[in-house]
């Protein structure tokens, strides 16, 4: 259905199911809503390019990157300059020709605590882009399925449109019937009721389509008075991988497992980490000029200086290391067991909604457009009653809603296991 067409419908959705109060009605000649008709393949260019969420993840790894140009510098040297304000003796101030000491100092770290800092951050950085990764992941899921459940549900609007459009030609019709005597009235309030029955049903799927609506915004950081048209409804798989390959792509492609995977490598690196840094730094000074010594002036030297391990050789952080590693394999193998566990429900979910669709044959189908095409001939004809026309209409109704649900199903089913597999392979 095309953008112009759809606005059409969706000014007569509100002059046959809505009663604007006067300042809904000043309200909606002021706020004209842009209509946007968008694949899913834009939707998801979009997504990739505008999603906030997305935007701040990737912020993540810039800092992640600034941390590990941090890890790579050393440390800086320290100038220390000692100078005599007073003396008593001579009763003068500042006086540069006495006492005064001049020294250079460097701290090196020892025992690989540099290296090991510098190859941390480095996993951090790639951490941070498989988290990235995963936030991907969720926000194509919930793109497909918000997608999927507003195109059903806009095709569920414009069943409803047309099952409306021709109820209410039929009240037209009858109530012609009736002015001349030629039908009972009681027949006119009866097909009256059965449309208020669908308008109450078309209101109801119109609220879900503005919550998927706004839904689909958000992921698109799209304005709060676009109308967003989809286009496309169902995603066709043509083959089936075997179970146990789908599972074996996952274990390989999902980044949560992967990023199990280096956390147990961070945690391994980070005792590295905490054992180098139970070794002291030590710290070499060196004094190019000293007046105020007491061995000789002015002296020059050099001079050591490193903390003696007794008490603090770092325990405790080695210790928490070291129950961080033993914690990142057992939550791997819990990611692992998740992993295997979600691709199989996956896998079999699909594979029965796909028997649920084949139940929907193109002849079935056209058999059922035919009834519903012979009950509004054959009720006008007066061949059937008028409890025989509301009873063959709503089987027509609950038949299209059923069959445009078990496609939302099918294409919500397909984003599932490509979420569980963790890479678009439908």
């Amino acid at each position: 259905m095309s953008s112009k067409v759809y606005f059409l419908l969706l000014v007569w959705w509100s002059t046959v199911l809505i009663k604007p109060t006067i300042l809904q009605a000043q309200q909606d000649t002021t706020t004209i809503p842009e209509i946007v008709t968008i694949s899913y393949e834009e939707a998801k260019a979009r997504m990739i390019k505008e999603n906030l969420q997305l935007l701040a993840a990737r912020y993540d790894i810039n800092m992640s990157e600034a941390q590990a140009v941090q890890a790579k510098l050393w440390n800086n040297p320290y100038l220390i300059w000692n100078q005599a304000a007073y003396s008593v003796e001579k009763n003068d101030y500042f006086n540069f020709t006495r006492q005064a000491l001049i020294q250079i100092e460097q701290v090196f770290s020892i025992a690989g605590k540099h290296t090991n800092s510098v190859k941390l951050s480095k996993l951090n950085v790639e951490m941070s882009k498989l988290a990235l990764e995963d936030v991907m992941r969720s926000l194509l899921l919930e793109l497909g399925n918000s997608y999927a459940s507003l195109n059903a549900l806009q095709e569920q609007d414009t069943l409803y449109g047309t099952v409306l459009n021709n109820v209410n030609q039929l009240i037209t019709a009858s109530e012609q019937q009736q002015r001349t005597g030629a039908l009972a009235g009681n027949e006119v309030v009866r097909l009256r009721s059965e449309l208020i029955s669908i308008q109450t049903q078309a209101l109801q799927n119109r609220n879900e389509m503005e919550q998927a609506m706004s839904e689909l915004r958000i992921l698109l950081n799209l304005p709060s008075t676009t109308f967003i048209q989809t286009t496309e409804a169902v995603k066709v798989v043509e083959s089936l991988q075997p179970l146990q390959d789908l599972i074996a792509l996952a274990l390989e492609s999902r980044p949560d497992y992967k990023l199990s995977n280096r956390s147990i490598a961070y945690e391994s690196r980070n005792l590295k980490l905490q054992k180098s840094i139970s070794v002291p730094d030590i710290k070499f000074a060196y004094q190019p000029f000293d007046r105020g010594s007491n061995y000789v002036r002015p002296y020059e030297g050099f001079n050591i200086e490193a903390p003696i391990p007794i008490f603090d050789r770092n325990q405790g952080r080695i210790q928490e290391s070291k129950v961080k590693i033993k914690q990142a394999k057992s939550n791997n193998l819990l990611i692992e067991n998740k992993v295997t566990n979600e691709t199989t429900t996956a896998y079999y979910q699909l594979i029965n909604t796909q028997r649920g669709i084949e139940n929907y044959s193109t002849q079935f189908i056209q058999q059922l457009e035919e009834l519903n095409v012979n009950a509004n001939t054959n009720y006008n004809r007066r061949n059937i009653s008028i409890l025989e026309f509301i009873d063959q209409q709503r089987i027509y109704v609950q038949t299209k809603i059923q069959q445009i649900q078990l496609m939302n199903q099918y294409n919500q089913s397909v984003n599932q296991l490509n979420f569980s597999v963790g890479r678009e392979i439908f």
